[in-house]
């Protein structure tokens, strides 16, 4: 059975429907920027699975540890 990604089902994530479409559209973006490939539905899905916006920040700098670990390492190999 298919999950359907209503208004419904993501009412009560944000406090208004605008910051809820700021943080899907951001969160989007900022997938799209690090060459993830996504879907609407995987986006709406993590929004619902992270709801705080502060997710955004925390994959950000998990990206950003690995770059350096990646860095350092290939570093090493120089």
């Amino acid at each position: 059975m298919t999950e359907a990604l209503t208004n419904e089902m993501m009412k009560g994530i944000c406090d208004s429907s605008f910051h809820l479409i700021h943080y899907a559209i951001n969160l989007a973006r900022y997938y799209m920027q690090s060459g993830r490939e996504t879907s609407l539905k995987e986006v709406l899905r993590d929004v619902r699975k992270h709801p705080n916006p502060s997710y955004l920040e925390e994959l950000k700098n998990i990206d950003e540890i690995e770059r350096e670990a990646q860095a350092r390492h290939s570093s090493k190999y120089e």
